[in-house]
């Protein structure tokens, strides 16, 4: 067993009691900066493989993690978007293209301003029938 630094046990505690839209737009927020990490590394050296490689993973997370019960259309709407993040990434390896980059960080900016927006319109709806 490791030892672990308060910041690292006060850092799990916040991930594991954090609400579901803090979690998502965490992910969200990480999978962002580890895109940007891999832009100014290049995508072309390892360094730059590995940031992409785990802001692919977030995404696959947020694509898996997809329930259908509570809704099937925007689940498909998501599903599409995350693929078509994931393959942009995929894209700006193969190709060495940056646009792919810029298409994934567009999509997932868009998408992270949403969820906030949703957080924010169900506190105040939480709000106003206290």
């Amino acid at each position: 067993m490791k030892n672990r630094s308060a910041a690292d046990v006060y850092k799990a505690a916040s991930v594991e009691t954090a609400p579901p839209l803090k979690l998502v737009h965490m992910l969200y927020e990480g999978a962002l900066r580890f895109i940007s990490r891999a832009e100014e590394a290049g995508v072309q050296t390892k360094e730059g493989g590995a940031w992409i490689g785990r802001a692919d993973a977030i995404i696959k997370e947020l694509r898996i993690s997809l329930d259908p019960t509570r809704d099937v259309e925007v689940c498909e709407q998501l599903e599409g978007l995350y693929l078509f993040c994931e393959e942009e990434l995929s894209r700006a390896v193969r190709e060495n293209d940056m646009a792919g980059l810029a298409n994934a960080t567009e999509i997932l900016g868009i998408l992270k301003d949403a969820w906030l927006e949703a957080g924010s319109a169900a506190a105040q709806v939480g709000e106003s029938a206290a």
